[in-house]
């Protein structure tokens, strides 16, 4: 309330607080019309995508392939000394029995090395390759991208060794640094480890036909949604797999580990639509229907 002594104030500065109430609130309208056409085409794009389909497809086939092939690799070229029962025991922190279960399940025989054959790795690789065919479909259907088909292979042999060197190379340096300096600076290193990995995988798997620059939002939510996750597995996943393993035995490590990658699934499509929705103005290309 204006204090009786003080003189009304003048018609130009009531048109200037007016002009500028007026100016606030179409720039409050702008913003909230930009953000619920964005949700709209992300909406859209998630159905055209088949967000739930493809996400389940993308779990079901790391399940069948991605998990033999690591079981098979860690066996013959163990990364920083454990293999891949071991890297899940340490990953998910797993104790007591549960560890002891997982470790009689995903352990190798201990003459893998001599028993493989050309034939299975190569058997492996195709197993591989289906899961890096899925991964390419949801980057092309979220981009609107012609599917390549038998021409993509390359690029899914590509990133396929770029993840077993970035898997060999960078676990164990993560690691040491983890533990020489703190969890600030591991969860620091965990998200920009992330965000180059989720950059390259759609940069490589679709054949560089996107820029690396519109790539960048699908990097970034890609890169600290995985590290959400795998920051959360670690409170979840020793709960989850210990109560299936005592409730189903064995199958039990499974559906929990099913679970765990159906959450995976679902950061990976998601944010890859996000992305594609974000980065199409970033000399992104054309939003056209895939044929």
């Amino acid at each position: 309330m204006r204090p009786p002594d003080e003189p009304p104030p003048k018609p130009s500065a009531r048109w200037k607080e007016a002009a500028r109430a007026r100016a606030e609130a179409s720039r409050f309208r702008g913003h909230l019309a930009r953000a619920i056409e964005f949700g709209q085409r992300c909406l859209e794009r998630l159905v055209e995508v088949e967000f739930v389909d493809r996400s389940i497809a993308l779990a079901s086939l790391s399940f069948t392939s991605l998990i033999p092939l690591g079981v098979v690799l860690g066996s013959i070229s163990p990364v920083n000394g454990a293999d891949f029962a071991d890297g899940m025991i340490r990953r998910f922190r797993l104790t007591g029995s549960t560890a002891e279960l997982v470790q009689s399940l995903f352990a190798p025989p201990s003459d893998v090395r001599q028993t493989v054959s050309i034939a299975g790795v190569v058997l492996l690789l195709a197993s591989a390759l289906s899961f890096t065919r899925g991964l390419q479909r949801v980057y092309e259907r979220s981009w609107r991208l012609r599917s390549l088909g038998v021409r993509a292979t390359p690029a899914g042999l590509a990133w396929l060794l770029g993840v077993a060197i970035v898997v060999s190379l960078l676990v164990p340096v993560r690691a040491a640094i983890a533990d020489a300096t703190g969890p600030l600076v591991a969860l620091i290193m965990a998200l920009a480890t992330a965000f180059m990995i989720w950059l390259l995988t759609p940069f490589v798997l679709l054949s560089r036909r996107v820029p690396w620059r519109a790539l960048v939002p699908t990097g970034i939510l890609t890169g600290i949604g995985m590290t959400a996750l795998g920051i959360g597995s670690v409170i979840y996943m020793p709960r989850a797999i210990e109560e299936s393993a005592d409730r189903y035995g064995s199958i039990g490590i499974a559906i929990a580990l099913v679970s765990w990658l159906v959450g995976a699934g679902f950061v990976l499509v998601g944010c890859s639509v996000v992305g594609a929705v974000l980065g199409e103005g970033r000399d992104g290309p054309p939003a056209a229907p895939a044929a």
